[in-house]
């Protein structure tokens, strides 16, 4: 047979099978969206209180419905699947630290945001259509990557830089292949973590580059037509595209102050690890403990416990295993070295003895029979006593669920809460109390004064929205809210605080007004001055030097943002 002749017939298998191959992937793809779809309405609904409170308002800022969160315990990344529903990994959740946690949930709603999920199927059925272009796989990662890379810029604006790079890095590498035993990622989810976008890419990108600066308009219309012309030439340049796997990578979170709680069970065997900067503590048993009446020793146990405590440098560690005849035997280092279990360290195994008693069995039961032998006051001294941060928000938190509580209580547990070592349990504290009963002017005046120890421009904001309903108008209470403002460094943080208390009110009175004004100083962006003047001029009252004050804090705006702000005086200064 002539060539001529075979090449045409090769040709026109090629167009019939073109369309045979293109359908059979559309098909498949359908059937993977609704059986992922299926797969995840049946995965149980997060009962984690504040993951769901962060997310309701995350969503808010992104101007998306609150998303449904899901709890996978086989897949190893976050991932956002169809229906805009979040799937979030039990143990990440467990290892991630406040922060972290919120990092992780802002980068999934950016995608919500974006709807990449949308678009990610899109470009999957377009690839299938094309499928004979060799190059659509390399194009579909590149547009992963930027979409990632995206998404974090807007997760790292709203929950830190630092905490969405360490959440990363502890994504991926729990999603190494050599590091799990967890099913693959669906192609069709947007994963947080995935070979697909580039680790070391990702945290450069965050760490060095500075996603927390603003673009003006100008610049934002810009870089819109600069990324649009850029995607025209990915398009007609795809082969010269080379992406590579990350290389693996380890870093020593413990060196950027992370904390890690987790509480792991697995059959019979629990695990309780708990790590802040300069305390490490580890418990270990196998079956089922029994505690005596006081939660300060064991009864009995199946097999063995193991107890280690690292603080300050000095490391102890017990054991108590069952002698099979319904006894123990105990054993006691101090720093690898055997010792008797003397007075001080029998005090000390007390101690975490209670401390494993209130992880297994919580904080609620302990606290009713503490208040039951000696009143609040035996339970604030309870409050005081451990070290691990979670354990004393927990214990804090069940001393509120008992009933309203005094003003001398209300004030003793604001002064614990600014003391508790991790940031996260010092804002939920904070805003526990807040949200515990309304608060006399001298309490918010104590919160107010405690929101400096709060780290973090985001935990600030959440303490300071929390107490705005309730805020007295008095000049005290107003000027340390002032004052609490001017402690938040972020633009976008700061300007959301303002215009929540302006919007509490029908009317804002002049002291209101005047310490809005006050809290603005500082404030660099036009776009977000302007979006607190436009919104005080809606309801603050025609006061000439009142009027004078606001136009000098207008002063500097941009012609665009200072017109807007010009005009939201006209209804005050009617010609």
């Amino acid at each position: 047979m002539p060539r001529r002749a075979v090449l045409q017939d090769m040709l026109a298998a090629l167009l019939l099978a073109w369309p045979l191959v293109a359908l059979l992937g559309l098909g498949l793809t359908l059937v993977r969206w609704l059986a992922l779809r299926r797969e995840v309405r049946a995965l149980p609904q997060s009962e984690d209180h504040e993951l769901r409170q962060a997310a309701a308002e995350l969503a808010h800022q992104a101007g998306v419905q609150v998303p449904t969160l899901r709890v996978s315990a086989t897949w190893a990344s976050p991932l956002v699947a169809p229906g805009g529903q979040i799937c979030l990994p039990d143990a990440l959740m467990r290892r991630l630290e406040g922060q972290q946690r919120v990092a992780v949930l802002a980068h999934e709603i950016a995608h919500l945001r974006r709807r990449d999920l949308a678009w990610r199927l899109a470009a999957r059925w377009v690839s299938q259509l094309g499928w004979l272009q060799p190059m659509n796989r390399l194009a579909m990662r590149r547009l992963d990557l930027l979409a990632e890379l995206a998404c974090d810029r807007w997760a790292a604006v709203e929950a830190g830089a630092m905490p969405l790079a360490e959440s990363l890095y502890v994504c991926a590498r729990d999603s190494a292949p050599a590091a799990r035993g967890s099913r693959p990622m669906p192609v069709l989810a947007s994963a947080m973590a995935a070979t697909r976008s580039p680790l070391m890419t990702r945290m450069h990108a965050l760490l060095e580059e500075s996603p927390m600066s603003e673009s003006t308009p100008v610049r934002r219309r810009l870089g819109r037509l600069a990324l649009a012309s850029g995607l025209c030439v990915l398009a007609l340049a795809v082969p010269m595209l080379v992406i590579g796997k990350a290389p693996t990578i380890n870093f020593d979170l413990g060196s950027v102050g992370s904390a890690v709680s987790s509480v792991l069970g697995t059959g019979k065997v629990t695990r309780i690890v708990s790590i802040t900067d300069d305390h490490d503590r580890r418990v270990r048993f196998d079956g089922d403990i029994v505690f005596n009446a006081e939660e300060t020793d064991i009864v009995s146990l199946d097999r063995k416990l193991e107890i280690s405590e690292t603080q300050h440098g000095v490391t102890r560690r017990a054991e108590i295993v069952s002698d099979g005849k319904g006894g123990t035997v105990r054993r006691y280092w101090i720093d690898d070295d055997a010792h008797a279990l003397d007075d001080a360290g029998q005090e000390w195994l007390s101690g975490q003895i209670a401390l494993l008693a209130e992880s297994t069995q919580g904080s609620d039961a302990r606290t009713r029979r503490l208040q039951a032998r000696g009143g609040v006051a035996a339970v604030l001294a309870d409050i005081e006593k451990p070290s691990d941060p979670f354990v004393r928000k927990s214990r804090l938190d069940a001393l509120l669920a008992t009933g309203p509580q005094d003003d001398a209580t209300l004030s003793r547990l604001i002064a614990i809460a600014g003391r508790l070592a991790d940031g996260f349990q010092r804002r939920s504290a904070l805003q526990a109390i807040v949200e515990h009963r309304a608060l006399s002017p001298a309490l918010q005046r104590e919160v107010l004064a405690a929101v400096h120890q709060v780290d973090g421009d985001f935990e600030r904001r959440q303490v300071l929205e929390a107490i705005t309903p309730q805020l007295v108008r008095d000049d005290a209470v107003l000027g340390a809210w002032q004052q609490a403002v001017k402690e938040i460094g972020g633009d976008f943080e700061r300007r959301s605080v303002i215009v929540t208390l302006i919007e509490q009110q029908d009317r804002v009175d002049r002291a209101v007004a005047l310490n809005v004004l006050g809290a603005m100083d500082g404030l660099d962006g036009d776009f977000e001055r302007a979006q607190v003047l436009v919104a005080l001029a809606e309801r603050m009252p025609v006061d000439p030097e009142l009027i004078a004050r606001y136009r000098q804090a207008a002063r500097g705006l941009g012609t665009h943002e200072r017109g807007r702000v010009e005009q939201a005086l006209d209804h005050l200064t009617p010609s």
